[in-house]
């Protein structure tokens, strides 16, 4: 599967994003499993919620005054990875 720009993505059921004292970071934590999130990839998974992947998208174009077209296809890479982990669930 793929995430699209019209999959909401939300993380899966066991996995929390928290801040990593040690590592003075965010990480993502599932059962059994950990990743360590670069600033980006903790921007965009704090802003999951309820939103699909291109409205997410549409947003941080804007912010970050970069083309949807680039943002888009870092953001969907990301989310795909995670999905591909089992971070995150999308329908």
């Amino acid at each position: 599967g793929m995430i699209a720009a019209d999959s909401v993505v939300r993380l899966a059921p066991g996995v929390r994003m928290q801040q990593d004292a040690a590592r003075g970071g965010w990480v993502l934590l599932g059962p059994e499993r950990m990743l360590v999130l670069d600033d980006i990839a903790q921007l965009v998974i704090s802003r999951l919620a309820g939103q699909s992947a291109g409205e997410l998208v549409a947003a941080l174009a804007v912010e970050f005054d970069a083309p949807v077209e680039v943002i888009g296809a870092d953001v969907l890479a990301l989310l795909n990875t995670l999905a591909d982990k089992g971070f995150v669930r999308y329908g």
